[in-house]
């Protein structure tokens, strides 16, 4: 599992814990660490666009301040990559490294096709606001393909993983890809299920339960009442979870797109989450 992480970075706090969370993710594996820098086309684009018309009229080509433009972002690029490099290095993993030109988040959509998982930061450079959650973070949430790794905003060990199961079929998965992750690290499993239906309650843990028995894992099972989320949230908080994990939908089917409960686990939360299909 996760044998291929890819982290994108942009000189952010996010990025930076993003990094930090993909090594020590990987260091237990050996995984290899894909680190991409990605300079925003539209940041290229927008002298032209406002520059283009007055600067042509009067017969001043907008070229040299592109040109300008794109030899400081690619040199902000070089000094990310090396940096990271650096830092992969002294983690004694493999690095592969990518530059590209792009919308960020398509970009690293494209190229976390050839991973295991993304590990993005809750914010990019443009968004620091705690509680918020950057909007190409979003963007990769809903659409990867691949799980994708929100890295937290205080570092963890990934030795407590919890995972919220509500029975849907990407839970199911997030709990086996649990399971996997725990088995092979010797490490407890908890899983977590809020409902004010004590029958209810009883029948998902028992069938997520026996999800984990298949991976040759016996996780220790707790029912909450409440509030989904902030029942969820309180858990994790009190009792030392420092790894959580949810399927990107949610209740049996319905969706949990970002704005939902999903959204809200990140936003509620310090600890990385791992969301999968």
């Amino acid at each position: 599992m996760f044998q291929r992480l890819l982290v994108g970075l942009d000189g952010s706090a996010g990025a930076d814990a993003a990094l930090e969370a993909a090594l020590t993710l990987g260091r237990r594996a050996g995984a290899s660490i894909v680190l991409a820098a990605v300079t925003e086309i539209r940041l290229l684009e927008a002298p032209l666009f406002g520059a283009a018309s007055p600067l042509w009229t009067e017969g001043m080509p907008v070229a040299p301040i592109a040109s300008d433009l794109r030899e400081a972002l690619d040199a902000r690029s070089k000094r990310f990559l090396a940096e990271g490099v650096e830092r992969v290095a002294e983690a004694g993993l493999t690095v592969e490294t990518v530059r590209a030109v792009g919308i960020v988040d398509e970009e690293l959509l494209r190229l976390a096709e050839t991973t295991d998982a993304v590990v993005i930061g809750r914010r990019g450079e443009l968004q620091t606001h705690p509680g918020k959650i950057g909007a190409v973070t979003a963007h990769i949430i809903k659409s990867a393909l691949r799980p994708v790794l929100i890295a937290g905003d205080q570092p963890s060990a990934f030795e407590r993983p919890v995972v919220a199961f509500d029975g849907g079929e990407t839970s199911s998965h997030a709990l086996d890809v649990a399971a996997r992750f725990a088995a092979e690290r010797h490490l407890p499993l908890d899983v977590v299920h809020v409902s004010d239906d004590p029958r209810d309650a009883e029948e998902m843990l028992a069938a997520a339960s026996s999800i984990a028995a298949a991976r040759g894992v016996t996780p220790r099972t707790f029912a909450l009442s409440g509030d989904i989320v902030d029942a969820i949230a309180d858990w994790v908080s009190r009792n030392g979870g420092d790894f959580l994990i949810v399927g990107v939908h949610g209740g049996r089917g319905t969706p949990w797109p970002l704005g939902s409960h999903a959204e809200k686990l990140i936003r509620a939360t310090a600890v990385p989450v791992l969301v999968h299909r």
